[in-house]
């Protein structure tokens, strides 16, 4: 009884992760895609004695949104945080917790983000124009392709946490041992499915403000810090592709 009860949450919180993740990440591809839009902020709300100021505090809170979501980012996946989900009996739960709060501070950050609209870098206005339009979107679908396509070539259910508690409802072994010491390899080196894919998101808009500027640039630093795929890892993913069209074909 006690068994079935702890499944049941299990699974319940595995699937509300999941969905509430999902949710998330949507709002996430809007947030970072979207230029059919722009800011609609007016110089007339702020006078130029505080118009320094108010940008100074506004790229301040945002910074502070970035550090605390690279802080959960990396605190909730290091190996101290996983000998505690072990200790507890819980390792099934470890990704899906992580992903509900990978989430939550995600859209923390998105509802209170500060625009700064009034410094450009560069402004390119894709509703006066068809090609540019298109351009930009073309580029921006892509990216999420690929993003998504590697999360799917990788294991989505096994990163989404929805693997894990199936297969101990079911009584198998934690997936991550039924992998291979590559797989296993290339995944502790690589922060997210496609680091190239993010890159295009991040910088390819036609309106880079201040605020986004601060955003791609923290956030491709972080990225780079992170990442550590090398040439071994490159030859098992390439392997990998290979036998996965074998297969769909």
């Amino acid at each position: 009884m006690i068994t079935t009860i702890f499944n049941v949450v299990g699974l319940a919180i595995s699937s509300g992760s999941f969905l509430y993740t999902f949710h998330v990440l949507y709002n996430f591809m809007h947030f970072t895609s979207n230029h059919n839009e722009k800011y609609k902020t007016m110089l007339d709300e702020i006078t130029e004695d505080n118009l320094a100021l108010s940008i100074l505090w506004k790229l301040m809170i945002n910074t502070c949104l970035l550090s605390l979501f690279m802080l959960q980012h990396s605190l909730m996946s290091c190996n101290f945080v996983k000998n505690i989900y072990q200790k507890l009996h819980l390792p099934d739960l470890e990704r899906s917790i992580y992903n509900v709060f990978s989430a939550a501070v995600l859209h923390f950050v998105m509802i209170n983000w500060q625009p700064v609209p009034w410094v450009s870098f560069w402004d390119v206005d894709t509703m006066a124009n068809n090609s540019s339009w298109f351009f930009f979107t073309f580029c921006h679908v892509f990216a999420w392709f690929v993003i998504y396509s590697g999360c799917i070539m990788l294991d989505i259910a096994e990163l989404s946490g929805l693997k894990q508690v199936y297969y101990k409802i079911s009584g198998r072994p934690c997936p991550m041992a039924t992998k291979s010491k590559e797989y296993q390899r290339y995944l502790a080196h690589m922060r997210h499915p496609s680091f190239t894919g993010f890159l295009m998101i991040f910088w390819i808009h036609p309106y880079m403000t201040m605020d986004r500027f601060l955003f791609s640039s923290i956030l491709t630093i972080y990225m780079l810090m992170m990442w550590a795929i090398d040439e071994e890892d490159c030859r098992y993913h390439a392997r990998n592709i290979y036998r996965k069209r074998r297969e769909l074909s």
